[in-house]
């Protein structure tokens, strides 16, 4: 059975992210709020898969690029905020010195669309594990931007082929959708289209031919809906096997002080699918999006960690469940989706949705699914959990230290690196990450949709003034 504290730090996420301040999220020296960016800081220890049906030998670890540093106590964005870049981005050699964290849980993250890559040459390697196989060889991000240049969320984009195939996109807050043709089975010469904010039907053709990277633009002659007021979607996707009675708990005790706490600008709406296995009670148990935060705690007041015989569980019926059955804002800016869990997904169920079906539609409802994989992960779940993140356009994010055990260890990054002192290691406490999510899209409404860390370059791979960095605040 696994242990893991990754929801006492998560469930400060709707405290801070609706107007609280987490006494634990404090900023290190020279911080500069929360980087969308690459970088090399800090490759956590791989454990050792666990014996299940279609786990890899032992020997077969994979180890992929070193995760994105991330620094700095987010707060929600202003009228100020901009699309700006500092001049330096948190990173470093896996040879400067380590500093060791304090107790409690801390987390880094990998931006596997930043470093894309580097994320195709991790995603070869990890092709041993026995993970689904989704081409995202060739990609494109696809922006639709309005008369003044903003970038246009919740936007409804068809991208068709020259047989007439086709596969459907939403923006996010920053105006952007990402597209890999081959996940959608499309060919090379592509058409987008949209007639989103009331406009004609704008076109763009491109060709994909020759693979790689690029962006597709989309410019309407009209101005973009207000955003001074915007909705956010927010859904736990949460395993409650018997390893998470802490997280849980620490869930039901936030969930009492939100409501107090709501920022009257921003419009956020909760709500959570807990899953389980097959042998257990119940699969999944969904908890309905609502900004009644006290309302909602009552309703989840009965959950408890109970059930989990073998090592994977039924992932695959959680994340189908919360994208597909979930009554996500059709108008909301944002959809985020935060994918917690400690123990990997059977992919031996014959009649379960695969995740790779799950991941295009949230592709097709603009949805981000984070993926967080709490102590104990082995190398075929955190590969799985990559492929969602990096597919939906999310994050992947790890748990390096808490109450674990012996595989709930790790290092904490370089005391410095790239012109910034970082103190407490600075690839965050695990609610600074998951708020910084929130925060990071409401600041991309106001920043240029076309600044794209890791368009044509990895951001690990520029130099420091290079890189593309935007920042929450």
């Amino acid at each position: 059975m696994r242990r893991s504290t990754v929801l006492l730090a998560a469930s400060s996420l709707l405290l801070a992210a609706c107007g609280g301040s987490p006494k634990s999220a404090e900023a290190p020296p020279n911080a500069d709020g929360l980087a969308s960016a690459g970088g090399a800081a800090y490759a956590p220890p791989q454990p050792t898969p666990q014996a299940y049906p279609g786990a890899p030998p032992a020997d077969e670890a994979v180890r992929g690029p070193a995760p994105v540093a991330v620094a700095g106590t987010p707060v929600l964005p202003t009228a100020a905020a901009t699309g700006v870049a500092p001049s330096a981005v948190a990173t470093a050699s896996p040879s400067e010195a380590f500093r060791p964290a304090p107790s409690g849980v801390r987390a880094g993250e990998w931006d596997d669309n930043a470093n894309y890559r580097d994320f195709l040459g991790y995603i070869k390697n990890s092709s041993q594990l026995g993970i689904e196989a989704i081409d995202v060889s060739t990609r494109r991000f696809v922006i639709v931007k309005d008369k003044d240049g903003n970038g246009v969320p919740n936007c409804r984009i068809t991208v068709s082929d020259s047989t007439q195939k086709s596969a459907s996109l939403t923006t996010a807050a920053s105006g952007r959708a990402v597209l890999f043709p081959g996940m959608m089975g499309l060919g090379t010469q592509l058409t987008a289209k949209t007639s989103c904010q009331g406009q004609s039907v704008v076109t763009k053709s491109f060709d994909t031919s020759a693979g790689g990277d690029g962006l597709v633009e989309l410019n309407l002659n009209v101005a973009r809906a207000d955003v001074s007021k915007p909705t956010v979607d927010v859904v736990f996707i949460l395993d409650t096997t018997g390893s998470m009675s802490e997280e849980i708990e620490g869930v039901k005790t936030t969930l009492k002080t939100v409501l107090a706490n709501l920022d009257q600008n921003v419009k956020i709406r909760v709500g959570l699918v807990e899953y389980k296995d097959r042998e257990d009670s119940f699969v999944t148990k969904t908890y309905a999006l609502t900004n009644d935060v006290k309302s909602l705690s009552a309703s989840i007041a009965g959950i408890s960690a109970q059930g989990g015989g073998d090592t994977p569980e039924d992932v695959q019926s959680g994340l189908s469940v919360a994208i597909n059955q979930m009554l996500w804002n059709d108008k909301a800016v944002a959809r985020l989706a935060f994918l917690i869990a400690d123990a990997p997904p059977h992919l031996d169920y014959q009649d379960g949705t695969p995740y790779s079906t799950s991941s295009k539609k949230a592709i097709e409802k603009g949805i981000k699914v984070f993926t967080v994989a709490a102590s104990g992960m082995d190398n075929f779940g955190q590969a799985v959990f990559r492929q969602i993140a990096q597919v939906t356009g999310g994050t992947n994010m790890f748990v390096l230290r808490g109450g674990a055990g012996s595989q709930s260890t790790g290092g904490g990054d370089p005391t410095s690196s790239c012109g910034a002192t970082h103190q407490n290691y600075s690839s965050g406490k695990l609610d600074q990450l998951i708020v910084g999510k929130i925060n990071l899209e409401l600041t991309s409404l106001k920043a240029d949709p076309t600044r794209i860390p890791g368009l044509n370059k990895d951001e690990n791979a520029k130099a420091c003034a290079d890189r593309v960095l935007i920042v929450a605040k």
